[in-house]
């Protein structure tokens, strides 16, 4: 039995970052066409197959993948088997296009491998619960829904199978304890690709799309976070000191890094954390 919910949609919660227009489950798939295309969707295979057309190019759509439609493209989609069930749901809001291109790197519309994708229709299924419930301030818990939905595209999809974030990330597990380990010694791209058995420029690509951030950029974080833990304990320190300590052989490079992620001096740090 197929489900559809449609919100009420107010000037204020157009205001919020993200929120809910439309949401359904267990839906039969009609063919679709949209030459100035609709706001963003996410629509999930749940059985059959499907096709979507969109800026010039032909994604086939099966059980496991879901369509990620974004907001004024234009596009197909319609059945190719007897019956192509589909969860999805409908939402806008001015931080969507951000989130995708800035957070997520996704440019546009396009097909995904879900490697989980029971928490997508669970978030799909707390949308509908939401609007279907008497409680009060159900966009502000749409919008939330919609918000988790986002960070697990981040985590949980690719466009090739089984290379989500998520997934990416389990085979960098022994890198992580290896920078964690040795973040005080010197760290060559070539001997941590190694331990990845990665070549260094797959590795530099991997490690990117699980984590959105470059791997020096990832070291400099862990041994800030550890020179933050040195400036803090009993008897001070020297800046130089610390600074060889967790990995930087010049304490003006380590002080130039530590202000640009922490916009402060590792000094005003410590005068800040022992007043």
């Amino acid at each position: 039995m197929y489900k559809r919910r449609i919100p009420v949609i107010t000037e204020s919660d157009k205001e919020l970052p993200y929120y809910l227009v439309d949401v359904g489950s267990n839906w039969n798939q009609e063919h679709v066409v949209r030459p100035k295309g609709y706001l963003y969707q996410w629509i999930q295979c749940i059985k059959g197959e499907g096709e979507l057309l969109t800026e010039g190019r032909t994604y086939r759509v099966k059980e496991g993948m879901a369509m990620l439609l974004f907001k004024g493209v234009p596009h197909e989609y319609y059945a190719v088997s007897p019956s192509w069930i589909v969860d999805w749901i409908v939402f806008d809001g001015h931080q969507v296009e951000p989130f995708l291109k800035r957070t997520a790197g996704i440019p546009t519309s396009g097909v995904f491998y879900v490697s989980k994708p029971d928490m997508f229709l669970s978030k799909i299924q707390s949308a509908l619960d939401i609007l279907q419930s008497e409680i009060t301030l159900k966009s502000i818990q749409c919008s939330s829904v919609i918000y988790s939905l986002l960070t697990d595209i981040v985590q949980y999809t690719s466009v090739n199978a089984n290379n989500s974030a998520s997934n990416l990330n389990f085979k960098l597990k022994p890198l992580f304890h290896y920078i964690e380990q040795n973040f005080n010694k010197p760290l060559a791209l070539e001997d941590l690709a190694e331990i990845t058995g990665m070549t260094p420029q797959h590795l530099c690509t991997v490690f990117k799309k699980s984590t959105n951030i470059r791997i020096f950029q990832y070291i400099h974080s862990v041994r800030i976070k550890k020179s933050k833990e040195l400036l803090l304990q009993p008897p001070p320190m020297q800046i130089k000191e610390i600074a060889a300590l967790v990995g930087f052989e010049d304490a003006n490079y380590f002080c130039s890094v530590f202000k640009k992620l922490e916009q402060i001096s590792p000094n005003q740090f410590r005068k800040i954390h022992h007043n």
